[in-house]
Order: C-alpha cells, then sequence, then structure tokens
C-alpha cells in the first residue's frame, strides 16, 4: 500500500475522530470510539512520517516510530500538521544548505588550433594520422581543420569514417565541415530554383544548367548517401535534360548528363550522351576518360588503350597524365 493511500487514511481518520471528540453526546462508548479512531489515525501517520524520514533519523527503528505515534497520539490535530510539516522540512531545508560536488563555470571560448601552412600535411599523412587512435588527439584535431579547405571529393570518404571516431571533438568537426559544405550547396540550389521560378525563357536554360551542376556537385563531392543520392541524380538529369531542350549543342552539358547516367548505372545511355559531346566538339582529354571507363566496365581493353591514346601529352590533369602513361606502357607489342 502506497504512502499516500496511508496519508488520506489517516487523515480521514481523523477529522473523523474529530468529529466524535465535538459531539455534544456524553457517551463512554463514542469516547471509546474516538480513542480508536484518533489511534488508527496516529499509527498510520506514523507509518507514513517514519517511512520519510531520511535514514539516519530511523534508528533505533522501535523507539524511533513510538515517538513519532506519540507526538500525533497525544496532541490531536496540531500533531499530525506538525509531524508532517517536520518531515517536509527534514527533507527540503538539508538541501538547501548541502555542499554540491559541482559548480557552475563561464562558458569557455574556443580558439581554433592555429594551422601552419608549411606543415605539409599530404593526403596519405591525413588519412593515416585521422585513422589511427595513437596519434595525439591535438594534431588529429589540427589535421581535421586543413581538411576543411580541401575538396570534398578527396575527403567525404574519409570524413565519414571519422564520424565513427572515439574522440568526441573529431567526430563534431567532421559532422560540422561536411554539414557546412553540404549547406552552402543546398543554399545556391534554392536561389537557382527560385530564380527559375520567375525567369523568362531566355533565362531558364541557364538557371536549368546551374541547377544541374548544384546537383551533381552533392554527388560529387559525397555529400549525400543512400536515397537522398538518388534522389539527387534524378533532379540532376531531370534540369540536365531541360537544359538540353533548349540549347543541345551544348556539349559540356551532354558530358554532365552521361556522368549522371553513368552515377546511375545506366552504361549505354551514358556512352551516347558522351559520344554526342565529343562529336560537339569537347576534347577528347575531357570525354574520353569516362568513355573508357565505360570500355573498361564492359572489358573491352583495346578500346580502352585506343581511347587513352588520343589524349594529346599536354593535358593539364596531372592524375590524367598518369593515366595514359599507364595505357601506354602496357600497349601491346606489334609483330615486324
Amino acid at each position: 500500500m502506497s504512502s499516500l493511500k496511508l496519508l488520506i487514511y489517516a487523515i480521514s481518520a481523523e477529522i473523523a475522530s474529530l468529529l466524535l471528540l465535538l459531539s455534544r453526546q456524553a457517551d463512554l462508548s463514542l469516547f471509546v470510539l474516538y480513542l480508536f479512531s484518533h489511534g488508527l489515525a496516529s499509527a498510520l501517520l506514523s507509518v507514513v512520517a517514519w517511512g520519510l524520514l531520511p535514514a539516519r533519523f530511523r534508528t533505533p527503528k522501535i523507539l524511533s516510530w513510538v515517538l513519532i505515534f506519540s507526538f500525533a497520539f497525544f496532541i490531536p490535530a496540531v500533531g499530525l500538521v506538525t509531524i508532517l510539516g517536520g518531515v517536509a522540512l527534514g527533507i527540503w531545508l538539508p538541501a538547501l544548505f548541502r555542499d554540491k560536488p559541482f559548480g557552475l563555470v563561464a562558458q569557455p571560448y574556443f580558439s581554433p588550433v592555429q594551422v601552419n601552412s608549411a606543415a605539409g600535411f599530404r593526403q596519405i599523412d591525413l588519412k593515416s594520422l585521422l585513422t589511427t587512435s595513437r596519434a595525439p588527439n591535438a594534431l588529429r584535431v589540427q589535421g581535421m581543420l586543413v581538411l576543411k579547405d580541401m575538396p570534398a571529393k578527396v575527403t567525404g570518404n574519409l570524413l565519414r569514417h571519422t564520424l565513427g571516431d572515439s574522440f568526441e571533438d573529431l567526430r563534431l568537426l567532421a559532422y560540422g565541415i561536411l554539414d557546412q559544405k553540404e549547406k552552402e550547396i543546398t543554399r545556391d540550389i534554392e536561389r537557382a530554383l527560385h530564380l527559375l521560378e520567375r525567369a523568362k525563357e531566355s533565362r531558364r536554360y541557364r538557371l536549368a544548367r546551374r541547377l544541374s551542376e548544384l546537383y551533381w556537385e552533392l554527388n560529387y563531392q559525397d555529400l549525400v548517401r543512400g536515397d537522398i543520392r538518388t534522389l539527387t541524380l534524378e533532379r540532376a538529369a531531370f534540369y540536365a535534360d531541360m537544359g538540353l531542350m533548349e540549347a543541345p549543342e551544348d556539349a559540356g552539358l551532354w558530358l554532365l548528363r552521361g556522368r549522371i547516367q553513368l552515377s546511375q548505372g545506366e552504361i549505354g545511355e551514358a556512352h551516347q550522351s558522351m559520344t554526342f559531346a565529343r562529336r560537339l566538339g569537347l576534347s577528347a582529354a575531357k570525354v574520353n576518360p569516362w568513355l573508357a571507363e565505360i570500355a573498361l566496365q564492359r572489358r573491352q581493353i583495346p578500346l580502352v588503350r585506343l581511347l587513352m591514346r588520343e589524349i594529346t601529352d599536354d593535358s593539364q590533369f596531372t592524375q590524367l597524365n598518369k593515366s595514359v602513361e599507364f595505357w601506354r606502357a602496357h600497349e601491346p607489342a606489334t609483330g615486324g
């Protein structure tokens, strides 16, 4: 039985005893009934009050309970209120003056770690640094701040891997960097959509192309995953098609459309779009690597060599130059 029910019963019994005491009839049976009702109320109240007392006040058990019962029994009505008030004060009053094990401190000021540009963090060094828990946390935080200014396409996988790191500050920095990059592109998308709603026919092509590029950028920088990535690619394809309806001679947009299709797994359609881009005058250095990737997926190795050989040596892309050198170095020997 809960203490609240016992307290209600005690108050009810005490009220009944007071009514009997205030009765004008002078009868011994009424007095005995009063004593019984008042005694029951005192006993119930003693049980409740004793259970609410701090542990140091409940010893010895029998004597402490008898003391409470005597106080309630020999001081009718007033004893009940006094006991309840005393218990409340005994519980709440010491809490006001109790020493707390903690205190309030001023909000700390975050001072970012100064990144020395001459430190020379390399991408492989950063990956090793951020994926190991043996390095000092301060150095790992410094390395994370270096990632903030690097392209998300290069750092996206590393940042997502760091989201599961055991060091909380590193996790928060990784989440903040990814969230900031995504929000920047999302704001540009919202601005372009707002302009497209009120744009004239002459501006619809440029805005559609811009929206396709922005949606593609979310995927290219590895800022979206799962169903969101699928939806993002669909929106990028939708606005690319809208732009091509207005300007079908845009070779760059045909190449973007092909890359979107390639990411969606539509290899045949991607090959057609990129072939259109090549025919419209886009250089081999921009189109052939993607056509070579499609050929490689189809296991057309001779075609890969042919496409990579068409790329000129003066290509400005360092990584592309290495790929061209690789395929040229592995050309099959021709018989004399």
